[in-house]
């Protein structure tokens, strides 16, 4: 063990590198060149073979923590592609229901497609057909808003293990960021979906509808077509939910092509 004076840390010296130091102020008292140069390329060479020998040490626990992060992700994104196709089926389902209830039909007495005010279209389909077991609920169908935060578990200890950088192939590292930033929008829509069916709810209090109650569906029908201010809370509704539907089924190809990707 030496002493630096100047920074006062001591410097630790392996026993092989200080038996070496010694050899060479021996040969050098002995004016032993040739040794010395010997000496001096062993000590070279050991302390290369050390920085090497660290160098891929460390490597390897890097890639060791990558894949744990990867695979961490990659079962996140399984989850959140099993929950997004639930929330399609139910958007679907939420724009079938409002037009049985409006007595409307895609492309014909209503819009296929849904253009907001910045130019972006969305497809409106028409979704799967109510069958006659399902009318009674219709209510439900049309107010209820599926919804996920999404699962960030493995994103989050890939943050707060250093970052991004710890991922090697930079086209994964630029889905991911996308991935997870487009998450937080299509939060943002479901936010806005749900205050816009509060509203809806409060118009239907009022004509002594429920939000997911049970009920006749000649009957609602009858209600509903007979309110402008319900119809057309269940029209916005269905424009929010074409916007969502879309939203939503591009988030799952990110997650899908994202699996894809962290599996090749």
């Amino acid at each position: 063990q030496t002493y630096n004076r100047r920074t006062e840390n001591t410097v630790q010296v392996s026993p092989g590198a200080g038996m070496i130091l010694r050899r060479i102020a021996h040969h050098l008292q002995q004016q032993q060149w040739t040794a010395v140069l010997i000496e001096l390329v062993i000590l070279i060479l050991g302390v290369f073979l050390g920085f090497q020998v660290t160098d891929w040490a460390n490597e390897r626990a890097n890639r060791s923590a990558e894949t744990r992060h990867l695979e961490e992700i990659a079962e996140d994104l399984r989850a959140d592609a099993e929950a997004l196709d639930v929330i399609s089926t139910s958007a679907q389902m939420r724009i079938s229901g409002i037009d049985y209830i409006l007595g409307e039909t895609r492309g014909v007495t209503r819009p296929s497609r849904v253009v907001t005010p910045t130019g972006n279209s969305f497809d409106m389909p028409a979704g799967p057909p109510v069958a006659p077991a399902d009318r009674a609920t219709l209510l439900g169908r049309v107010n209820l808003v599926r919804s996920t935060a999404g699962n960030r578990t493995g994103f989050e200890a890939l943050l707060g293990a250093g970052g991004m950088q710890k991922i090697r192939d930079r086209q994964i590292s630029r889905q991911l960021q996308v991935y997870y930033a487009e998450l937080d929008e299509l939060t943002a829509i479901a936010v806005i979906l749900k205050q816009i069916r509060a509203e809806g709810v409060a118009i239907g209090h009022t004509l002594g509808l429920s939000a997911f109650g049970e009920m006749d569906p000649d009957q609602l029908t009858a209600i509903v077509r007979g309110s402008p201010a319900y119809s057309a809370y269940l029209r916005t509704n269905r424009e929010w939910a074409a916007v969502y539907l879309s939203t939503v089924d591009q988030q799952r190809q990110r997650a899908l092509q994202l699996l894809e990707d962290i599996d090749a």
